[in-house]
Parts: structure tokens; C-alpha cells; sequence
């Protein structure tokens, strides 16, 4: 099979003439938000045609998806129904949602969403009022701590992710590759909130304010199991990775094992199963992985 090279040209955006764009002064923001806020857009402005090109629209809809979230909601929000209903039988309770919220620094810097700053979101739902509050926090993660200035607010990357290049391309000595900015997946576990990275230990959030606590060691603290005791066998790819270990754990400041985002729960045994990787197996041939039961009793973890 010939591999041959190919440009991909964006599709151009749709014309004018098929775009309903709203008139000057059209739309205008009050000068007080009240406590309940919505967001819709006029019945009016909408376009309903049909002739758009579906590929370009398709296309500028995915480069539009991902924008950053500049502001947060520390205080609950009320929300108001602007279509449909909430159902009578809704269960009340809280869903919690975590994923990237930021992509671009005030520098010029762009990053891959999956290196995006982890950003909460939390929706507390009454089902017997039929009312539901919303809540926006970013989680305080040491990348956060390091790349948001708490006086002014901007943002600046220092770390490039694993996907992403900072502007001008400063690829060449700069160790800061991996992240961990716990934006991947949330877990409820005894009686505690944790938010989850692919790569990293987990970080503990206070459900009620959605305040950070800090990073919750799992992955034995960061230690390698001892071996005492078991006769291994010493292959060229155990080599390699003796090789590979004091640069990724030293220059790179990699934990030896990267916790999972992925778990599951073993509801009949009341317990937490989650594993981790060896950060050397993402530069070979193969994987380790060590998984942890975690029970839970009185809301402690055992």
C-alpha cells in the first residue's frame, strides 16, 4: 500500500445570504441578573432553512464546541425552564458533571481539550419543588495553582500536555508535558466527591461548595510495591524500562504509577475497583497494571 500525503482544506462557512444574523440591537443584556438565570435565544432570530451545506456546518459547530469558561458560580444559581418540563417524578439529588473548561491562556496559547482545566459543575436537583441550582467551580489542581495568576486571573501555560504545543512551539526543554488537571470523570464514594484524571492520583472536592481539598493519594503514595520475596524474570524490555524510569520520574516528575480515570462499583460487595499503570509502559511494548479493591465502612476508606 503507498502511502500518499494529502491537505485537509475546512470547509467555508455558510453565505451571509443563508444565515439569519440578528439586527443591530436586537439583543441586550439587562443591568442586574436576577437570581434566576436562562438562556435562549429569540424564536425570530433562528434560522430554519435547510440549504446549508450540512459538512461545513458540522464543521464550524465542532470548532465552536470547545470554548473556554472565563467565569464561575460559587454561589447556587436557580435555573429557570425556558423549554419542556421538569418531570414530577424526578428523584432529587445532585449531578455532578467535571470536563475541560479552558483552551486558551491570555498569552496566545491553545491546548487539546483533553489538557483542558478540569471545570465542575454540579446541578442540585428538588424534585418535590421542581427546582434546579446550579454551581461552576474550577478544580484547584497544583497545574491550576501554577498557570492561573490569583491576583489577576489570567491564565498562562507553562505546561505544553501531552497534546498540545504552547505558542511559538516550545517543545525543546520543556519537561512540563504531563498535567494533571482532573477532568475526566467524577466519583461518589463513601460519602465523599473525588474528581478523576487519566494519569494522576484523584482530587477530593467538598460536595456542599464545590471547593478543592487537595489530591487524594491512592497508587500507594506514589511508591513502587516491593518485590521481596518474588522471583522475576529480567527480559530486554525490563532494560529499557530501568533505563527509561529516572528520566520519567525525575526530568518529567511522573509518578511511578498513573491512576485510571476508569473505575467501577462492586455494589453487591460494597467496594471501589480502580487500577493503575506504570508510567514507563507508555514508551513500550506492553502494560502493568495494578488494581485496588477499596471497601467502605462508616464512610471511611479501608
Amino acid at each position: 500500500m503507498e502511502a500518499k500525503s494529502c491537505q485537509v482544506i475546512p470547509p467555508p462557512l455558510p453565505s451571509a445570504s443563508l444565515v439569519n444574523t440578528p439586527p443591530p440591537n436586537k439583543v441586550s443584556l439587562p443591568a442586574k441578573l436576577t437570581r434566576a438565570i436562562s438562556i435562549t435565544a429569540p424564536v425570530d432570530l433562528v434560522s430554519t432553512r435547510r440549504d446549508v451545506d450540512d459538512s461545513a456546518a458540522a464543521f464550524w459547530d465542532y470548532q465552536f464546541l470547545f470554548v473556554s469558561q472565563r467565569s464561575e458560580s460559587a454561589e447556587p444559581l436557580a435555573l429557570r425552564v425556558v423549554d419542556g418540563a421538569i418531570p414530577p417524578d424526578i428523584p432529587s439529588g445532585t449531578y455532578y458533571l467535571t470536563g475541560p473548561g479552558l483552551f486558551s491562556d491570555d498569552h496566545g496559547s491553545t491546548v487539546h481539550p483533553l489538557d483542558g482545566h478540569g471545570y465542575l459543575r454540579a446541578f442540585a436537583i428538588d424534585g418535590v419543588k421542581g427546582e434546579v441550582k446550579f454551581m461552576a467551580r474550577y478544580i484547584r489542581t497544583e497545574a491550576q495553582a501554577e498557570e492561573r495568576d490569583s491576583v489577576t486571573g489570567q491564565w498562562k501555560f507553562t505546561h505544553r500536555g501531552p497534546f498540545s504545543v504552547l505558542k511559538g512551539g516550545k517543545m525543546v526543554g520543556n519537561t512540563k508535558v504531563m498535567k494533571n488537571v482532573a477532568n475526566t470523570s467524577v466519583l461518589w464514594w463513601g460519602g465523599r466527591l473525588f474528581c478523576l484524571w487519566e494519569g494522576g492520583d484523584p482530587y477530593e472536592i467538598q460536595a456542599s461548595t464545590l471547593d478543592t481539598i487537595g489530591k487524594f493519594g491512592v497508587a500507594c503514595g506514589g511508591k513502587l510495591p516491593s518485590r521481596q520475596g518474588r522471583e522475576m524474570e529480567v527480559g530486554v524490555w525490563d532494560v529499557v524500562a530501568a533505563m527509561l524510569k529516572p528520566i520519567l520520574y525525575g526530568a518529567f516528575k511522573m509518578p511511578p504509577k498513573r491512576l485510571l480515570s476508569h473505575y467501577k462499583v462492586d455494589a453487591g460487595r460494597n467496594r471501589l475497583l480502580i487500577m493503575s499503570c506504570n508510567a514507563e509502559d507508555l514508551l513500550l511494548p506492553r502494560s502493568n497494571f495494578t488494581f485496588y479493591g477499596m471497601h467502605v465502612y462508616k464512610y471511611n476508606f479501608f
